[in-house]
């Protein structure tokens, strides 16, 4: 079976890609950021024997050296790179870290590939955040539309993807380009929008927090994907997509924040009230964005599997499975 490197496997999409990829008898090997991080992978470690503590290695993306070290140790036949700056205000606050990981961090590991082992396989991990701006014209997204960022964040990713461009065409690395949309599910962290709704009901109704849920723009309209149907669509570009290529994964539909709350108000059976906090409002929102996920399915034969409502159930029995000082932390 091949060996598999996912950088950032502690992060939300990483646990679930590395689940994934074991349940398929794969080798996974990962890396993390600090060393607390292991301790996210306890659960998976305990499910699946296979990811072994020695497979988890400590590697900081600014660090060329240590990147180097892992990839000629490893020699891994797949990387998924995943590890970043994935929070949009953190880019705003800090735009500097955020090219810093995201786009330095991407040429030091394509680096250490071309050098240590150029047939290794890498499916860069960008972001529908990257195209921006879209009018209504564009919609749904396709991988034609041209980038146009709103955020620091969106910005790294689209340089983030020109550099794998550029990396595949130039030095002939192996590089797929995925583009995933917005993507939830179970133990996804609260500073996201699904989860940190789902955390304040659940406060709600063990009472630790009075029954008002305080929230943004509930009006912006975004393609929500269940994070185990993104991670599949990460194996199926690395399987069967083109080499230099970029693939949306995308649900194509869109759906309002306010839909979003509204199912899980619903879900949790409790009646609540609703108000705007206006530090939670983002100025630089786009009211609209759908992706078109047509080109992943047609190559690989990518579809979603998950429903909608069983994602937000997932999400609200996740955070009901938290003891109260987690719930109270994340407040």
């Amino acid at each position: 079976m091949p060996r598999l490197l996912i950088t950032g496997i502690s992060g939300f999409a990483g646990r679930h890609l590395a689940a994934l990829l074991l349940s398929r008898g794969n080798e996974v090997y990962g890396t993390v950021r600090r060393a607390d991080s292991r301790a996210a992978l306890a659960a998976l470690a305990t499910r699946y024997p296979a990811l072994r503590n020695e497979h988890v290695r400590i590697v900081d993306m600014s660090d060329a050296a240590a990147l180097a070290t892992a990839v000629a140790t490893v020699r891994p036949d797949g990387i998924f790179h995943l590890a970043g700056m994935t929070f949009v205000p953190a880019s705003h606050a800090d735009p500097t870290a955020a090219f810093r990981v995201n786009v330095l961090g991407t040429i030091h590991l394509f680096a250490a590939v071309r050098r240590h082992h150029p047939s290794c396989r890498i499916v860069l991990v960008g972001s529908g955040d990257a195209y921006g701006w879209v009018e209504s014209a564009d919609l749904p997204i396709r991988e034609t539309c041209p980038f146009r960022p709103m955020s620091p964040y969106g910005a790294s990713k689209a340089a983030a993807d020109l550099v794998a461009f550029q990396w595949a065409r130039a030095y002939g690395l192996d590089i797929v380009r995925a583009r995933p949309f917005n993507h939830v599910g179970p133990g996804q962290q609260p500073l996201f929008v699904c989860p940190d709704f789902a955390r304040q009901l659940v406060a709600v109704e063990r009472g630790a927090q009075p029954p008002t849920i305080a929230v943004g723009n509930l009006d912006v309209v975004r393609d929500f994907s269940d994070v185990r149907d993104v991670v599949a669509g990460y194996a199926a570009a690395w399987e069967r997509g083109a080499s230099g290529e970029a693939y949306n994964i995308a649900s194509g539909v869109g759906r309002s924040i306010r839909e979003m709350l509204e199912t899980l108000i619903e879900l949790s059976g409790l009646r609540v009230d609703i108000s705007v906090s206006p530090e939670r409002v983002r100025t630089t929102e786009v009211p609209v964005v759908i992706g078109c996920a047509d080109k992943l399915a047609a190559a690989t034969g990518w579809a979603p599997a998950y429903a909608w409502r069983q994602t937000l159930a997932e999400v609200l029995a996740d955070w009901r499975a938290r003891p109260d000082a987690e719930i109270l932390a994340a407040s």
